[in-house]
């Protein structure tokens, strides 16, 4: 979880790309890479600029909310659940 709030304090300090969170938060490429790909699947952060690999990203409204929450120090927790079938 530790990595995750590295990632979203360093989003939130201003629109950022991946390159720009490894030299503030001092993680490897490879682990701020996935955790920008997961981070965006789960909606915490989205893409203001793109063009070609190089892409630019900001908070998200659910994004600010799970770091304010990990900067009080509550902790995540992920469920996934099956969709129900509508018959």
């Amino acid at each position: 979880m530790y990595e995750i709030k590295l990632i979203l304090e360093a989003i939130k300090r201003g629109y950022i790309n991946p390159g720009e969170a490894v030299v503030f938060t001092g993680l490897p490429r490879y682990e701020v890479l996935a955790l920008f790909h997961i981070l965006e699947e789960l909606k915490l952060i989205e893409t203001i600029y793109s063009k070609g690999s190089h892409k630019v990203y900001k908070l998200t409204e659910k994004g600010e909310e799970i770091l304010e929450a990990l900067q009080k120090g509550y902790e995540i927790e992920i469920a996934v659940k099956k969709e129900l079938e509508i018959t």
